[in-house]
């Protein structure tokens, strides 16, 4: 979540997808009304006409609800950056300055508009690149995404990654010239490329005409004096692919510069009031301050060192495993840093200076320890 429930007030322009809000999250919807007093337009995606849907803003005539079939969210959004694109309402400042758009992908990689081989059928499109034999796994096959990965300025070890700088494509806003084909930016155009308004209508069931006009309105706060947030909840998260919903809302949100600004970003709906708090308060028993994992009484975590080893080796803190991690055989993981975090809490919790202690491994002790294997939670 990017924005406080109240900074809603602040939109000009609102799409509640995969959530009934005014019923499921009536404080939320509080803020909503408050903005639509100020004048914003309320877009609502959903395949039921619900409560929310009902308020949904009315603009040439056309309420602005589209419903569309269930687990199609994605062709939805992707029709949407597509129309933005042919459309030219784009906050082309933003996507240079904040996105990563111009950064250089590996050439090995293609989209599924291209294609690639496929193990049994050959030359596919509909597929990206690198899909092999999997034999490890129920799943026949899997992506081999060595080539999934940024190049690199100077080398491997080289964090920077190179960008798209040699033709000057980015050097004027909007920007000119010719983009490098390899370029995030390419790349995603040529992912999109394929939603047309009739074909996410064919996806999704949608009327043209109203999706046409949501995509109008919404991409109208492409403009550095409006924004626009997007809200959801459960009915975008609980699919096998949730996630990536919420990252087409994300994308979205970054073609429009809609991130980091009052009334924009993403915002979640959460399922019940303490679904994030349990476990940034740490009120689930199994987790420390910072997602850090209980102690156990096992040996492999008796001493303060054995316990943070677990956060300084292996897939944790570093993965250059294809499929595995980022490919960068030097890119380390948020866990990598979970030996700091550790350090910090016990010195948070026994500061050395108030208790004498030559070292934080007396203080580790202090730590409750969990019995192994044994699990506290009451079901």
């Amino acid at each position: 979540m990017t924005n406080h429930w109240i900074d809603i007030k602040n939109s000009d322009v609102i799409m509640v997808i995969g959530s009934n809000a005014a019923e499921n999250h009536p404080v939320s919807f509080k803020w909503v009304q408050k903005a639509l007093d100020n004048g914003a337009k309320l877009i609502v995606v959903d395949p039921r006409y619900t409560r929310t849907a009902s308020k949904a803003s009315f603009v040439d005539g056309m309420q602005l609800y589209s419903k569309l079939r269930s687990g199609t969210d994605i062709a939805f959004m992707l029709g949407m950056m597509k129309w933005a694109i042919d459309n030219n309402r784009l906050n082309w400042q933003y996507l240079r300055d904040c996105t990563n758009s111009s950064f250089l992908i590996n050439a090995g990689f293609k989209t599924c508009r291209v294609g690639g081989n496929h193990p049994v059928l050959g030359q596919q499109t509909g597929i990206f690149s690198d899909l092999v034999n999997d034999p490890r796994r129920q799943k026949k096959y899997k992506y081999d995404t060595s080539t999934w990965a940024y190049q690199y300025a100077d080398s491997p070890t080289n964090l920077q990654p190179a960008v798209d700088r040699g033709p000057g494509y980015w050097d004027t806003i909007p920007p000119g010239g010719l983009e490098n084909p390899n370029s995030v930016w390419a790349k995603f155009k040529e992912q999109v490329s394929a939603y047309t308004i009739p074909k996410v209508c064919d996806i999704t069931g949608a009327d043209p005409a109203v999706v046409a006009k949501i995509y109008e309105v919404y991409t109208s706060t492409y403009v550095d004096d409006m924004s626009a947030c997007i809200m959801y909840a459960m009915g975008s998260t609980q699919h096998t692919y949730g996630s990536q919903n919420v990252r087409s809302y994300a994308m979205m949100q970054l073609l429009l510069g809609n991130t980091g600004v009052a009334g924009g970003g993403i915002n979640a709906l959460r399922g019940e009031s303490n679904v994030q708090g349990s476990t940034d308060m740490c009120l689930l028993w199994h987790i420390l301050p910072g997602y850090l994992t209980y102690c156990d009484n096992s040996p492999a975590k008796g001493t303060r060192a054995a316990y943070k080893n677990g956060y300084s080796s292996g897939r944790a803190a570093q993965d250059p495993t294809p499929g595995g991690g980022t490919g960068n055989p030097v890119s380390l993981s948020w866990w990598r840093f979970g030996t700091k975090y550790i350090d910090s809490l016990l010195q948070a919790w026994w500061p050395l200076e108030h208790t004498g202690h030559p070292n934080l491994d007396t203080a580790y002790h202090y730590l409750p320890k969990t019995r192994s294997g044994f699990w506290y939670t009451h079901e």
